[in-house]
């Protein structure tokens, strides 16, 4: 009889090991998908431009600060420009019918983005001045390639406000800041790998009024069959009135010849997401919001 009860325990625990490395396996494929699927979108969209504005994007200087930089890229890589041909390239008379209407256009449009105010935060400027990004990276897009081409490009009405809000962007985008949860800012050896990691992310810690509070956990974690670290990791930033505004919840496997380096390999890799989606956020919110 305790043999059997024995053998029912054995079942039952071989049975939950069975269901949670099942879960390991899809969350781990998911990961996986979700990866391919963005990178596969990023080619298609590659592919869907023209070797003139390839180009012209890869002509464009690297924008200033890390996080400034990545949210560019993604919105060039998401902008729907006029159709060129490499013979559109040839024609200055048709390049100038194709684009110069698309830049007034673009111009007369920079006006609704005057008065997004100052008193409110830098994130919630940024969210605002979204729909603008794109309008300007466009603008940047089209007067390259009118330049490169020998076209002349007139002096329009907003070309003050365009270079003052590029700036503005950029300086919103390169000074986001993040406190720590109060309550979890004790016994926490990895901490400062996390401060640094989400710093070279783009998103530093201040003890200034920031634009998120951040919240993390990380469990105590163990080795698998293959030596490998496993932890259940969770990250969010916090808007107004501790609202979650992202929120990264991750199995994380790490080589690493000591816990504690898995511990700061772990964190680096919730700061990288955490912050990749706030990119991902931005883009989503300027789609909503329509633009130009």
């Amino acid at each position: 009889m305790l043999s059997s009860k024995i053998q029912k325990a054995f079942d039952h625990e071989y049975l939950i090991f069975r269901t949670l490395l099942k879960a390991v396996s899809v969350i781990a494929l998911l990961t996986v998908l979700v990866m391919q699927s963005a990178f596969s979108e990023n080619l298609q969209t590659q592919k869907n431009l023209s070797p003139a504005w390839l180009e012209v994007i890869e002509s464009l200087p690297i924008n200033h600060g890390v996080f400034n930089s990545a949210l560019r890229r993604s919105v060039r890589e998401n902008i729907t420009l006029v159709t060129l041909s490499m013979d559109h390239l040839q024609d200055s008379q048709t390049l100038t019918q194709k684009l110069i209407p698309r830049l007034k256009a673009l111009d007369k449009a920079l006006s609704k983005y005057v008065r997004v105010s100052e008193s409110v935060s830098r994130f919630e400027q940024l969210k605002r001045l979204m729909p603008a990004i794109y309008n300007i990276e466009e603008r940047k897009l089209i007067e390259a390639l009118l330049k490169s081409q020998g076209v002349p490009i007139l002096r329009l009405r907003n070309s003050r406000l365009f270079g003052v809000l590029d700036k503005r962007i950029s300086s919103l985008a390169n000074s986001m800041i993040f406190n720590m949860k109060a309550l979890v800012r004790e016994r926490r050896d990895y901490e400062s790998d996390l401060l640094k990691s989400m710093s070279s992310y783009g998103v530093t810690f201040s003890a200034r009024p920031p634009d998120f509070i951040l919240d993390y956990q990380l469990d105590d974690g163990e080795q698998n069959e293959r030596a490998e670290w496993v932890f259940n990791g969770k990250i969010t930033l916090l808007g107004k009135y501790q609202i979650p505004v992202i929120k990264v919840e991750e199995i994380l496997i790490t080589n690493a010849p000591t816990k504690a380096q898995a511990q700061s390999r772990s964190v680096e890799i919730l700061a990288k997401l955490i912050t990749m989606q706030l990119k991902q956020y931005l883009i989503e919110i300027s789609r909503k919001n329509g633009q130009l």
